[in-house]
């Protein structure tokens, strides 16, 4: 007969209390990491942006369920959107609407003014405001430093500069930043170093991107220049910085993203995103396909022309988010399947 190993009654209660221990150390682990926040934190530096994923099948399923078409007017709707790139090789052709002067985002909500400006006449396309009025409100509350200058905007009707950075400008996308230190009446230059490296680490957040880096200069064409800022929306400002991409760069980068196979991306809000390229088609217009949500009615999206071969498409993805906005798109098409 085998031999029967005998334990005593403490040594299986010991036994047991160690197993508890255990069990209760691994709960309290996943109970943690699945409470971590997602977002990024204020502090973190452009590198530690949260870097776009591909891997989604839910997301693609999504996508590739019901559907519409919008027709985009090749002509003139290529030449228009926030991702518009404009430079040496692609002039811009489009049209500026939707603007607003600057005067009303120089004020926190106080109706302190807490930023100056060069003219108080300068104009951008509304959202260019509103993003450089929210950034400027939260580097205020988070430096207390009232010196930030919005310089350049739109350039004036008679304004000849020919320089790349101007035809950036001609878009309502773009602006420049300068200091006006109201104790001394100076106006040093806004070098982006010190306190006020803060607004090219966040500028992501609000849909804007240092547009002129050093490190990209062989690619944009021009020097860098760290005070010009660009305007190219929520969520592309988060994934060009996760990135490390420029303009140009990003405009290739979507490319490898079809309506078929998107790049979704949960932003630093929790937002989820899918964005797609769709090619111009030859003749004069593109039916660029949009998702319908579960009732068929249309995901919140943007559609921007590229102003060089086709749009990019970026679709709201959270679910119960507010639907889109029918009379902002062009033309649609009812192509549900």
């Amino acid at each position: 007969m085998p031999k029967v190993k005998r334990y005593k009654y403490k040594n299986i209660a010991a036994a047991l209390a160690i197993l508890l221990l255990i069990i209760l150390g691994i709960s309290t682990s996943c109970s943690s990491k699945a409470d971590s926040p997602k977002k990024i934190s204020d502090s973190s530096s452009n590198s530690s942006a949260v870097k776009a994923d591909s891997s989604s099948k839910k997301a693609v399923k999504k996508l590739t369920g019901n559907y519409m078409y919008v027709t985009a007017k090749n002509k003139t709707d290529m030449a228009n959107g926030d991702l518009i790139l404009v430079n040496g090789d692609h002039s811009f052709t489009g049209t500026v609407n939707n603007t607003d002067t600057v005067y009303s985002y120089l004020f926190d909500k106080n109706g302190s003014q807490i930023m100056s400006t060069s003219s108080t006449q300068l104009t951008a396309k509304k959202e260019t405001f509103e993003a450089f009025g929210k950034m400027g409100n939260d580097f205020y509350a988070d430096k207390k430093i009232s010196t930030l200058m919005i310089n350049t905007a739109m350039p004036a009707e008679d304004d000849e500069d020919s320089s790349s950075a101007c035809y950036e400008h001609d878009t309502g996308l773009a602006f420049d930043l300068h200091l006006y230190d109201s104790s001394t009446g100076a106006y040093p230059e806004f070098t982006g170093e010190g306190d006020y490296s803060w607004i090219s680490e966040n500028c992501w957040k609000y849909g804007l991107i240092l547009r002129y880096q050093e490190d990209k200069a062989d690619i944009t064409g021009v020097s860098p220049m760290a005070y010009h800022f660009r305007y190219v929306g929520i969520p592309h400002a988060e994934i060009m910085t996760a990135n490390k991409l420029c303009l140009e760069e990003y405009i290739d980068f979507v490319k490898d993203y079809t309506f078929e196979k998107p790049l979704t991306f949960t932003a630093f809000d929790d937002t989820e995103y899918s964005v797609y390229y769709v090619a111009a088609d030859k003749g004069s217009t593109t039916n660029v396909p949009v998702p319908l949500d579960d009732s068929n009615n249309e995901r919140p999206n943007t559609i921007s022309g590229n102003n060089v071969d086709g749009y990019i498409v970026c679709v709201n993805m959270t679910e119960n988010a507010a639907p889109a906005d029918s009379s902002s798109q062009t033309d649609q098409q009812a192509a549900t399947e």
